[in-house]
Order: C-alpha cells, then structure tokens, then sequence
C-alpha cells in the first residue's frame, strides 16, 4: 500500500488506484541498479507514486521529465510546472524527485546514467510515443523496465508496443494493469517465456476485442483477468 494513498490520489491526473499502486511496486524493483525516469509528468500523480516507491528500498532519484506547456493537440491547455511542484513537496518527496523541465529530446541529450525503470506517458501521438522509446531504451539496463501508459486505448502507444517491444526478442515478462503495460529488458529469451509472451498477447487482444463489441463488464472483468494473469 502507497504511504498517504489517499492524498496521492487526490492529485490531477489519469491514473487508477491500480496503476498508482503497480508503478509504486516497479519503483521498487532493481534498486541501486539505475534512476528512474520519467517522460511526461504533468501535475505528478506519477512521479509522486514513483517516487514514494524507490523511496521505500533507498533507490535512486525520479527524474521527471515534461517542458510543462500546453499541448492543445493532446487536450492540455495549461502551464503544469507549478502543480508539479506543488503535488511534490505536499507528498514529501522533494529529496527524491529531479524536474527536468524539458522535452524527452532536450534531456536525453547528455544523459550518462543507467535507467532501471524508464516510464513513458507523454505525448501520445505515434511519432512522439515512438521517439521517447527510441531515444532512451537504450539506456535500460538488461533486467530493467520499460513501462507505458494508455497501451490499451490510445493508438499512439499501442502501435509503439507492436512495433518495438511484442514482435523485439529482446523482451520479455510482460505485466498489463488497467492500462499501463510493462516488459522486462532482457538479453536472451527462452521459447517457455516467449510462448508465455504471446499467450499473454492474445488474452490483450481478446479482452480489446470484448471492450469494443461492448460486451458487459467487459472492462472490469478483462482488467481484473490481466491482472492476475500478467502480476
């Protein structure tokens, strides 16, 4: 259970319960291996769940990435910085948390650390969602995590994951909550594992297929069965 849920939840922001509590769990795993980073923070309902977790085993530092503009394109009309900040210090995690006021291009220019978890949840149009993973998968490390928001619903992401990461060899373990999904880098994949990866594959695609042929409680239940399935 997240410290001070109930105020993490109260901040603006997209996430379920479910998925604040699955990136609090990640920002736990592999500590001391890498920083955690994070494209796209807005008002920081994710970097704080983040933060908190790599707190809870003394990792490392979230270096929260978004230039804080208005994105109309995407439906956001306001400067967030300020939130940002704001949402930080009232969950007492300023010591933890690095704002990088910037686009993911500006801050990956440089960029010298190992990456245990990379968290991409920015712009969600195809071409941006696809430069984010390109510019920093690299710096993953092997047995590290890339985690991306709005893979269920949202055509830029889902494509991003076709494309890069379900049909990659270099991936494997994949964790599907509401609508984040997860995969654990990995050098060598055993064909156990990857007929565990597609049959994970598929239980997503019929549980897309249901939400769109409005089945009832469709939603509910496939979230609730991917869950269980996949963490």
């Amino acid at each position: 259970m997240i410290p001070n849920l109930e105020k993490i939840l109260k901040a603006p922001g997209m996430l379920t319960q479910n998925e604040g509590e699955y990136l609090y769990r990640l920002a736990q795993f592999n500590p001391a291996k890498g920083a955690i980073v994070e494209i796209g923070s807005w008002k920081g309902k994710s970097t704080l769940c983040l933060a908190l977790g790599s707190m809870s085993v003394g990792g490392e530092k979230v270096y929260a990435v978004d230039p804080h503009k208005p994105l109309a394109e995407e439906g956001y009309l306001e400067d967030t910085e300020a939130e940002l900040h704001k949402n930080i210090k009232m969950a007492g995690v300023e010591s933890h948390v690095v704002p990088m006021v910037m686009t993911s291009e500006e801050a990956e220019k440089g960029w010298a650390q190992p990456v245990r978890l990379l968290w991409i949840d920015g712009d969600h149009r195809y071409e941006h969602v696809k430069q984010d993973f390109l510019l920093w998968e690299s710096h993953v490390i092997e047995g590290g995590v890339i985690a991306m928001h709005d893979t269920i619903r949202k055509k830029g992401p889902k494509r991003v994951l076709w494309e890069n990461i379900f049909f990659s060899d270099r991936f494997q373990e994949i964790s599907i909550v509401d609508n984040i999904t997860a995969v654990r880098k990995a050098g060598n994949i055993s064909l156990g594992k990857t007929l565990t990866k597609w049959m994970v594959i598929a239980c997503r695609a019929l549980y897309i297929a249901a939400r769109k042929m409005g089945l009832p409680h469709s939603k509910p239940f496939g979230r609730w069965i991917l869950r269980k399935l996949t963490t």
